[in-house]
């Protein structure tokens, strides 16, 4: 613990100084919350002027590689410890300027939140095919790593109670093409009526964002103690609201991007001990540099920049208790929807590698495939909640006419069988094509055709003769200039 004086010493040491660049902003912005600099030195004693060294360099670069796809090799990348497809880069890339960004084979993502690889790949759940819920999932960082994880087992419901972030995170899961998932908008009240669906819910709660201070200049300017005290109220209430829907013998993952105890530990400690949960030991090597936090018979893990290669973390998991006897509790409604079956005909099946395993559904003249071993959890789900988007979205057919769907080239099963000609573009024409503008002609006749990058699949466009025309989705095009 620091005494006044070394408080006074701290906040004099990182005050801005007369002639001094604008390269520590972060530091500085921070130096304009001595409560922040008080409350460290208290929480972290001998370790608060190491820490708040590290908070003025610059922030770590990262990126997580999406194993079902082709993906780039980057000069000096270095694994992540903690994450088999995480890599730490030298420098930051412009990643809207890199197409194979927008083909989902890459997403730039905090290293110490790839962290939840790791946890995931601890916890047993009873089933093969787990259930799992991201419950503040956007902008897509953690649910594409889920995916990832699941590997085409299990079913991932995606979800952002926000409208503009849901419609982020639904871009993201797109690229990244997996089938087994379903993105939905909704709070996380309105999951109060699915009790014990859930094998697995991830909570990445909104929380103060001192973790990101030195990357999100926003984070900074919007800190105070009143702040952090009403995020650590609404982390308790977005608990309490999801806390039903998880199976017993299920397992809650909470994780915060703060320092602040009383969002992280005593939040779990509190939280604990109204549901009787438990609170599980997590041990990882100590080689990793990661703090563990004492949390009654458990414990959290803390990520402190000064420590581990990466920004703030806190990361605890809480089991259900289980029950001698339970069974998931349907809310019954009088006017459920009916919802449209197609059987896999030749036209649809033969676009996608394995279709065995797959119902079709026709909605609103859009076509739609999804796992048949879920077929029961996305019927109630299309009861219960507001749903983006799920599984593949093949397409559209319009005055019986079938328009391929951007999705459908994204996805990891896509399965062309030459049935469109592919295009190769070269690195401009790749970029003119995700602004949304038309390419010269083809010598392929008129039609939907590929177009590619380096090989990997960009999205649709159609020739007609004269040009390709673009479909590339509009909401997703690229703004910044060439």
């Amino acid at each position: 613990m620091c005494s006044d004086t070394g408080v006074a010493q701290l906040v004099e040491h990182w005050s801005p100084k007369p002639g001094v660049g604008s390269s520590s902003l972060s530091t500085r912005a921070i130096i304009m919350h001595n409560d922040f600099v008080n409350r460290v030195s208290e929480q972290l004693g001998s370790d608060s002027f190491s820490f708040l060294e590290a908070m003025k360099l610059s922030p770590i670069i990262s990126v997580r590689k999406n194993p079902s796809k082709p993906t780039p090799q980057w000069n000096n990348e270095e694994k992540v410890l903690w994450c088999a497809d995480g890599y730490y880069l030298p420098q930051k890339l412009v990643y809207t300027l890199d197409p194979l960004f927008h083909a989902g084979c890459y997403y730039p993502q905090e290293a110490s939140s790839m962290f939840i690889d790791w946890i995931l790949r601890q916890l047993k759940t009873k089933t093969q095919n787990p259930v799992i819920l991201d419950l503040c999932a956007a902008p897509g960082g953690k649910s594409t790593l889920i995916s990832t994880f699941l590997n085409g087992k299990g079913l991932l419901i995606a979800n952002e109670i926000i409208k503009n972030r849901s419609h982020i995170l639904l871009e993201n899961m797109t690229k990244w093409g997996n089938k087994n998932c379903i993105i939905t908008q909704n709070s996380p009240a309105d999951f109060h009526s699915l009790r014990n669906f859930f094998d697995i819910i991830l909570v990445d709660a909104p929380c103060s964002g001192e973790g990101m201070f030195r990357k999100d200049k926003r984070a900074i300017e919007e800190w105070s103690e009143n702040n952090a005290a009403m995020c650590a109220v609404r982390q308790q209430k977005i608990l309490t609201d999801i806390w039903h829907s998880l199976k017993p013998d299920g397992f809650l993952i909470y994780c915060t991007c703060t320092f602040n105890p009383s969002e992280n530990e005593e939040n779990i400690a509190f939280f604990a001990k109204e549901k009787k949960a438990e609170i599980l030991p997590l041990t990882p090597p100590n080689s990793w540099g990661i703090t563990s936090i004492n949390i009654t018979n458990g414990n959290g893990l803390a990520f402190y920049p000064h420590l581990t290669k990466g920004e703030g973390f806190f990361v605890a998991v809480l089991k259900k208790k289980s029950k001698k006897e339970y069974k998931p509790i349907i809310k019954q409604e009088k006017n459920r929807k009916n919802i449209n079956h197609l059987k896999p005909t030749a036209s649809f099946s033969s676009l996608l590698i394995d279709p065995n395993d797959l119902q079709f559904y026709e909605e609103k003249n859009q076509v739609r495939a999804f796992p048949k071993h879920f077929s029961e959890e996305l019927n109630r789900l299309k009861n219960e909640l507001k749903i983006l988007e799920y599984g593949i979205k093949i397409g559209e057919i319009k005055q019986n006419i079938f328009i391929p769907a951007h999705s459908l080239a994204m996805s990891i099963d896509f399965s062309n069988n030459n049935l469109y000609p592919e295009i190769e573009l070269d690195e401009k024409d790749a970029l003119t094509y995700l602004k949304g503008l038309s390419l010269p002609s083809s010598n392929f006749p008129k039609g939907f055709v590929l177009l590619k990058y380096k090989g990997i699949l960009l999205g649709f466009g159609k020739e007609i003769g004269t040009r390709i025309n673009n479909h590339y989705p509009q909401n997703w095009r690229v703004r910044l200039g060439l």
